[in-house]
């Protein structure tokens, strides 16, 4: 038959135990999260590696059929892309100035502020 002082010693190994047993829980959780935020990072470096490729590899593209075509083609392209910039350009300043409040003639009535 065990003495008090053992059953005391026993049930002090199993309060450790079992505080051990949450530090190594908690230390899991950290670590599976850890490992998951990393997971993460190398999806997005990965996607922009992919990204940066593609983007250089039509970049190559473009420079080798802009010097195939003749110069004309060239100056072509450059004027419609400058011409839909400025189209682009007066379409916003044209929405942006009616957008304002402005009050009808015919009712005569002053806008609320």
């Amino acid at each position: 038959m065990p003495s008090a002082s053992d059953q005391t010693l026993e049930n002090q190994n199993e309060e450790e135990l079992n505080s051990l047993h949450s530090k190594i829980k908690s230390l899991r959780s950290v670590t599976i999260d850890i490992l998951d935020d990393a997971n993460r990072q190398n999806d997005q470096t990965n996607s922009f590696t992919s990204f940066a490729s593609s983007l250089f590899s039509t970049s190559r593209h473009h420079q080798r059929t802009m010097a195939s075509t003749s110069t004309l083609r060239q100056y072509r392209t450059i004027a419609y892309i400058v011409g839909v910039i400025v189209v682009l350009w007066l379409i916003m300043k044209l929405w942006r100035s009616g957008s304002g409040s402005v009050p009808s003639p015919h009712t005569g009535l002053e806008p609320e502020y």
